[in-house]
């Protein structure tokens, strides 16, 4: 009986404690679908308040030209926004290439929206 009796412990004792599907009660599967707190969402399409925000910071910069094609956010003291666009050099005979600019948007009253970097990819 003691040898049936402490296995089945064992195993009942495991399975409450461990697993990838037990600190959540969701699979882990859908854990990875969630953001990591302090990292960023998975980029998607920008809606169009992201637009507006991403227009009025570039509306200064000269030389090249940036256009949204995807954008994830990052919760901080206020917002990041990672936007990765097409970029095309304000010049004949140029090709155009990805860049991502990040964009920090800080809380009501605290500022204004500003570019933080801009890397080419």
């Amino acid at each position: 009986m003691k040898r049936i009796l402490i296995p089945a412990l064992a195993a009942a004792v495991l399975a409450a404690c461990g697993g990838p599907a037990s600190k959540t009660g969701k699979p882990e599967e859908s854990r990875e679908k969630t953001a990591m707190v302090g990292g960023y969402t998975e980029q998607r399409q920008p809606d169009a308040q992201e637009l507006e925000l991403f227009r009025q910071v570039t509306a200064d910069l000269t030389g090249v030209e940036y256009t949204p094609e995807s954008v994830a956010t990052q919760v901080v003291a206020g917002l990041n926004y990672r936007f990765v666009c097409k970029a095309q050099t304000v010049a004949p005979d140029t090709s155009a290439y990805r860049a991502e600019v990040t964009v920090y948007q800080p809380l009501p009253g605290q500022g204004e929206a500003r570019i933080t970097g801009i890397k080419r990819l």
